[in-house]
């Protein structure tokens, strides 16, 4: 979407289907991200999302100091789900996922992002269960912290 008026049903579909989106976005004061790894990064249902919601002059501006976000006083929590073990370790410069996240959510001026993670589901059943619980734990503590702040 490159602004301006939709040339064709395509594009006037394309818009209308961003329209609606970045209305959710925009309306929401918490944004909930389901995100499985896939090839090191984002899945591309994911990605198209994002192809969505950010738009040049709707969700972000370009200044002479460089793009500033439109959709500010947010917050979002990502949940990652990884069949590896890739916030430490050797396998993190393989990470393209979280950083790629933490960008476009900045982007569009979403910088407060809590990041729950599940990993190493590939690594047989015992350590698959002990990682949904441990980040079931901390999304958890992570909405009680907000209520009480609240």
């Amino acid at each position: 979407m490159r602004g301006g008026e939709p040339a064709n049903a395509a594009q006037k579909a394309t818009q209308a289907l961003s329209d609606e989106l970045i209305a959710e976005l925009k309306a929401a004061d918490t944004i909930i991200i389901g995100a499985p790894m896939y090839n090191f990064g984002i899945a591309s249902t994911l990605k198209a999302w994002f192809d969505h919601v950010l738009r040049a002059g709707v969700t972000f501006r370009y200044t002479e100091t460089g793009p500033v976000g439109l959709v500010t006083g947010k917050r979002a929590i990502v949940i990652e789900t990884r069949g590896g073990l890739y916030s430490e370790g050797p396998a993190q410069p393989f990470d393209s996922q979280e950083p790629h996240l933490r960008t476009l959510l900045g982007f569009i001026g979403i910088t407060d992002v809590t990041f729950v993670r599940a990993e190493k589901l590939a690594f047989g059943p015992e350590l698959r269960e002990q990682a949904i619980g441990n980040a079931q734990a901390v999304l958890e503590r992570h909405i009680e912290e907000r209520r009480r702040a609240a």
